[in-house]
């Protein structure tokens, strides 16, 4: 359904995000749990049961917690959940039940590039696939020339942190995977919510309207699909508790496992009002959808400025853009990690500048 509103110039009606086809996400675990100590509990894809946080301020306050780990759950043996099934849920069975996906660690770069492409078992994946591996080879890359620099001295601040103890625990594995998590981070992350931001305004014509209109609206509109819509299917990862978590429906003790459930955070009642509307008018900023506090992503201000700037001109140079297809009939990658239009066939419209 769509509520009509009353603004200054005319009417227009608020979407709902359950209205727009594919674009609400569904839950990130299993099935809820029966639970009779007033806290969620949930199923997670690997099997494992964890605490539930969907408030806003329980979510914030964990988020706060520095001791509570990832690193824990995400570690062979013991019982506790690796990231790669706890965290993500994967394609269901013939059951129904999502399995987890414990990936071997290869040995070299090559192998690990080739792991990674193997989880994308998706036909459509096949540009993910080719960036995600480019990615773990410029991360070996980069550690072959920084040894290189070092072995050079070609200057005394690259050489400075190889001295210093806290950086000999810097090895391949570490610096690969944060290249991999900047480059992946810097273009897949945007280019999502960008499909998503642009399919949204485009199968709701309205909202497009508006920030025709008035361009200065786009960021509001950025903020909206943003706080609404996670890059796949879940928006965080599972952390156990290191030392006790008080909630609003009770402490949680040290050895939990609980999951910041940031979606549904986003759509708490409490902090935003009628939270499955589609508006422009929300106060910004709110949201946790970049993570909070020490787990805020390190991008977010690169990620909104490059989304902003990218949607503003679009607005100002296609003012008549539209969908080719009925938004139903869009194809969607419906994966773990990026959920977004597969494609966006449109028009440009008789004022488009090519």
């Amino acid at each position: 359904m769509t509520q009509t509103i009353h603004r200054p110039g005319g009417t227009s009606t608020t979407p709902l995000v359950t209205d727009i086809p594919n674009l609400d996400t569904p839950p990130p675990y299993v099935r809820e749990l029966a639970s009779d100590d007033g806290h969620q509990r949930i199923e997670l894809p690997s099997g494992h049961s964890a605490i539930c946080l969907t408030s806003y301020e329980n979510v914030k306050t964990l988020m706060l917690d520095r001791t509570a780990s990832g690193t824990l759950c995400n570690v062979d043996g013991g019982g506790r959940p690796r990231r790669h099934g706890a965290g993500l849920p994967h394609r269901a069975g013939a059951d129904g039940v999502h399995p987890a996906r414990h990936l071997p660690r290869p040995r070299t770069v090559d192998e690990r590039a080739r792991s990674t492409d193997s989880a994308c078992s998706s036909r459509r994946d096949t540009s993910h696939r080719r960036l995600v591996g480019r990615a773990v080879r410029l991360g070996a890359g980069t550690r072959r020339r920084r040894l290189r620099t070092r072995r050079h001295r070609t200057s005394r601040h690259l050489q400075a942190p190889a001295r210093q103890p806290e950086f000999a625990a810097v090895v391949d594995t570490l610096i690969s995977g944060t290249v991999m998590g900047i480059v992946l981070g810097g273009d897949n992350n945007v280019a999502t919510m960008l499909g998503k931001t642009l399919y949204a305004s485009l199968a709701h014509r309205d909202l497009y309207s508006q920030v025709v209109d008035d361009p200065s609206l786009v960021p509001d509109l950025v903020e909206e699909i943003m706080r609404l819509m996670p890059l796949g299917t879940p928006g965080s990862f599972p952390r156990e508790l290191t030392r006790p978590l008080n909630t609003t429906a009770g402490p949680l003790p040290v050895g939990e496992i609980v999951y910041p459930h940031i979606n549904a955070a986003n759509r708490d009642p409490a902090v935003f009002d009628a939270p499955l509307e589609i508006r422009l008018d929300r106060p910004r900023g709110r949201h946790l959808q970049y993570g909070y506090g020490m787990h805020r992503c390190m991008g977010s201000a690169l990620a909104q400025t490059e989304l902003i700037a990218i949607l503003t001109r679009v607005v100002t140079r296609y003012p008549d853009l539209a969908l080719r297809v009925d938004p139903s009939d869009v194809e969607w990658d419906l994966g773990t990690g990026l959920r977004r239009p597969a494609v966006l066939p449109v028009d440009l419209g008789v004022r488009g500048i090519v």
